[in-house]
Order: C-alpha cells, then sequence, then structure tokens
C-alpha cells in the first residue's frame, strides 16, 4: 500500500493528545491544544479535531511533538 493523503485517527496519547496516522507512512500528527480522556470514542475526537488543529509529531505513536503545520493535502478520514 502507498501513500495516501488520509489521516487515520489512531488513539489518544499519555499526554491526552488525539493521534492520527497517514496511511502507507510512519508519520504521526496530533493536536496539542485539544486534549481528550483515554475512553474518548472516535466519534468525539472527530467531531472536534480538524486539520488545522494538527501538527507533526514524528514517526512513532506517543513522540515529542516536532512541530510545523501538516501538509494541505492531508484530510483526516471520518469513520
Amino acid at each position: 500500500m502507498g501513500e495516501s493523503n488520509n489521516l487515520i485517527f489512531v488513539g489518544i496519547d499519555d499526554y491526552n493528545r488525539p493521534v492520527f496516522k497517514q496511511e502507507g507512512t510512519m508519520y504521526y500528527y496530533g493536536a496539542t491544544d485539544k486534549l481528550f480522556n483515554y475512553n474518548a470514542t472516535p466519534e468525539e475526537v472527530l467531531s472536534e479535531v480538524t486539520e488545522n488543529d494538527l501538527c507533526y509529531f514524528g514517526n512513532s505513536f506517543g513522540c515529542e511533538p516536532m512541530g510545523g503545520s501538516i501538509p494541505a493535502r492531508l484530510k483526516i478520514k471520518k469513520a
């Protein structure tokens, strides 16, 4: 599977940040100013978080945010 323009919600990290992964890559993105409970549902997260809220985190789940805005071509895939 090749690189996709879709960002898929993968979970809430240890800092209560919603984390998304670009399909077909090891690129993770997340929000640092919209925090959620660990048991937040994907529907709750997807109803509040937009691409404008995300920044680049790095290439593993739970890593420190590297910063920078996401490329405009990336879109959150709604379930």
